[in-house]
């Protein structure tokens, strides 16, 4: 074949190339981005899009609601001493966007401290039912709980993290004094407690006017295996006897605690005590976290085996509603 007749050969082969659009060949290492093939085409041929074989979705995190439970007890943020409630009506404390130790409401008012030192569980109640539960008004009457009951409300983790952060007519704007993370762990135990992914506290004890602090615990527990459950994941901080460690300026035992308060020590066996060692307690789905903290109240009933031991305040006495069937 002469020189010529061969250039014009190759010429012709690299023209037809040219005319067909390059099809993309997935590869193992791809990136999840979708890759868009290159063409020398014309516009009229369609491009060809394939998206990766290993492409993985995009996962939101996984929000603690540990510590989102934790900060709904009582959360602190670096520079923030809420204005002394004793000091009515003059805001006295430090940092804050108005660096007087208030926040603001939705509609950029100052908040002042009545009382409930912007604690949301003092604000909704350790039941989180606002004036529904037991700080209400039939129940209580705590001046400073609102009117929303967090159980009722159909709100998703992500709407109820921004009305936090914005503030309501009657919740103050937490945004301010923390993060966007901190507030979607706390929309996150909220959900979990409503929709039962977690201890639901209307199972654990019911409200009851008249009875001495409102509530009467839920049968269906066990004090021995709750004195089992004790004596493995508390007994090791609190002792076998629960008076290694005193509360309320040396006022309770954790036996007369829970005796007394255990509307309140629902929430802190399922969550841990904010900034301590102390973190959840309980094991498990809905239904076997909630059976342990009923085995753990049931077991906690017991005066003889959880007393008073040096605490300054009385015990309960005989017969108290309560503890109900479990006092011993």
């Amino acid at each position: 074949m002469n020189r010529s007749l061969l250039s014009l050969l190759v010429l012709s082969l690299v023209s037809c190339r040219a005319e067909s659009p390059t099809q993309p060949q997935p590869s193992a290492t791809a990136s999840a981005v979708p890759t868009v093939a290159a063409t020398t085409a014309p516009s009229s041929v369609p491009v060809v899009v394939t998206a990766s074989a290993t492409a993985k979705p995009i996962e939101a995190p996984v929000r603690d609601n540990i510590k989102g439970g934790q900060d709904f007890d009582k959360w602190v943020a670096e520079g923030f001493k809420p204005d002394d409630a004793k000091t009515k009506g003059k805001a006295d404390g430090t940092g804050g966007p108005n660096k007087d130790g208030t926040l603001l409401s939705q509609d950029g008012k100052p908040v002042l401290n009545d009382g409930h030192d912007y604690r949301l569980k003092n604000l909704f109640g350790w039941d989180l039912r606002g004036k529904a539960g037991i700080y209400g008004p039939d129940m209580m009457n705590k001046s400073y709980v609102v009117d929303l009951n967090l159980l009722e409300r159909k709100d998703s983790e992500a709407d109820l993290a921004a009305w936090l952060k914005s503030g309501t007519k009657n919740v103050p704007a937490f945004g301010s004094v923390m993060s966007d993370a901190q507030l979607a762990d706390m929309a996150a135990f909220i959900v979990g407690v409503r929709d039962r992914k977690l201890v639901h506290p209307a199972d654990v004890f019911e409200l009851k006017k008249g009875s001495p602090a409102n509530y009467v615990l839920r049968p269906g527990g066990n004090a021995d295996t709750g004195k089992a459950l004790y004596k493995e994941r508390c007994a090791s901080c609190h002792g076998e006897d629960g008076t290694t460690f005193l509360f309320d300026d040396k006022e309770f035992s954790l036996g007369t605690h829970a005796r007394q308060k255990a509307y309140e020590d629902w929430l802190k066996i399922l969550n841990g005590q904010p900034r301590t060692a102390m973190g959840r307690q309980l094991k498990g789905d809905n239904k076997q976290m909630t059976q342990e903290l009923l085995d753990l109240f049931a077991a906690l009933c017991d005066r003889k085996a959880f007393p008073k031991g040096p605490a300054k305040g009385k015990d309960v006495p005989d017969a108290d509603p309560r503890c109900g069937k479990y006092l011993r």
